[in-house]
């Protein structure tokens, strides 16, 4: 059975700035992070979607993303301009 979309953010509460991608899609501007901690807390949990994340987290079909931080932000005139 397959989770609603973004379900995982009710299960990974304590770490907000942590997502959940599937590998098969191209993420611009994040970077993977280790899943340890999320799997433990996967495998805590008693909920009936846990363990599709879990499985998928340790077969490779899905990955633990974070945001890349941005260090320059210059806004104008109601716009964001970023550096890389």
């Amino acid at each position: 059975m397959t989770p609603p979309k973004g379900y995982y953010r009710e299960l990974l509460s304590m770490y907000p700035n942590i997502r959940i991608a599937f590998t098969h899609t191209p993420i611009i501007g994040c970077r993977v992070v280790d899943n340890g901690p999320v799997l433990k807390v996967l495998e805590e949990s008693s909920d009936e979607y846990a363990e599709f994340y879990s499985k998928g987290l340790r077969n490779g079909s899905l990955v633990t993303i974070v945001e890349n931080s941005v260090d320059r932000v210059y806004p104008n005139n109601g716009e964001l301009y970023f550096t890389t």
